[in-house]
């Protein structure tokens, strides 16, 4: 989505939109990795020099309760994305990294179905983790080192 296009989308969406904010929207939208804050902090300050990291906190959670993005805690620090359909992250123990997959997304539609009709369970939300290793590490690594 181009900066054009989401500043459209956010005015729509009741988001005040600054530069700042832009930017940090734009960095997680179009991001395919699950960026951290330190992440999103590092990109949007090449352009903005001296954006705080209090500022992207207050955008992510800005953009996180217009259902924009979606936080992912993790248990080193959290991560952010904006693919708020079904489906499962890929999270590597060796790196760190996380993908989406499109594999099972019918499974995961269906069983949030089935939970909330026969659990009678209005649905917020869910989220499916994969943990392995990614095709570039070592299977047996993880991030401390150890194996």
């Amino acid at each position: 989505m181009n900066q054009g296009q989401l500043a459209t989308s956010l005015k729509r969406w009741g988001v005040r939109v600054t530069p700042q904010r832009l930017a940090i929207a734009e960095v997680v939208i179009n991001a395919d990795d699950h960026p951290s804050v330190q992440q999103i902090h590092e990109r949007v300050s090449d352009q903005f020099p001296y954006i705080t990291l209090a500022t992207v906190y207050a955008t992510l959670s800005v953009l996180g309760k217009q259902g924009l993005i979606q936080e992912l805690p993790f248990q080193k620090q959290s991560r952010y994305e904006a693919n708020l359909t079904p489906h499962a992250n890929l999270v590597c123990v060796s790196c760190g990294t996380v993908t989406d997959t499109e594999i099972g997304e019918d499974l995961i539609t269906t069983l949030r179905r089935e939970v909330s009709v026969k659990a009678e369970f209005d649905i917020a939300s869910q989220r499916v983790d994969f943990y392995g290793w990614c095709p570039t590490c070592p299977v047996g690594t993880y991030q401390d080192g150890s194996r």
